[in-house]
């Protein structure tokens, strides 16, 4: 009982992260939803922001089989790091967090067998970003 309680209230503080980063970013002060994204991805997840921005897709497709997150947190996790990209801008760092955003979607999607209309856009922008660089 304790457990499910602690596990709730974590999921809990994390939803109202990201709605402090959206909201941030909404009001124009983007470098303070950045950095409180950052923070996040480091305190709640041990992910640094140098290590997301490296070209190794496998060593975090790896990772995340090692974490066994729930699918919520999961979902967190992929929200978290597409608020820190978007809205998106044509560097490598960037397009490197973009592929881990994707993955973490594919993994819901496969794996947890969940979507949702949120997870669905994210998915068409991050596919759309892709695309248009494929192109150019």
């Amino acid at each position: 009982m304790f457990k499910k309680d602690f596990i709730e209230a974590e999921l809990q503080k994390l939803s109202q992260v990201l709605a402090r980063i959206i909201g941030l970013k909404n009001d124009g002060d983007v470098d303070q939803a950045m950095n409180i994204a950052n923070e996040t991805l480091l305190q709640e997840f041990g992910l640094k922001r140098e290590e997301l921005e490296q070209d190794d897709l496998e060593g975090f497709k790896e990772w995340l089989k090692q974490q066994n997150f729930s699918a919520e947190r999961l979902n967190l996790l992929g929200s978290i790091l597409f608020e820190s990209i978007y809205p998106f801008t044509e560097t490598p760092e960037i397009l490197n967090v973009a592929h881990k955003v994707a993955l973490v979607l594919n993994t819901l999607e496969i794996e947890y067998h969940q979507q949702s209309f949120e997870n669905l856009h994210r998915r068409e922008q991050l596919d759309k970003f892709l695309s248009n660089l494929q192109y150019e």
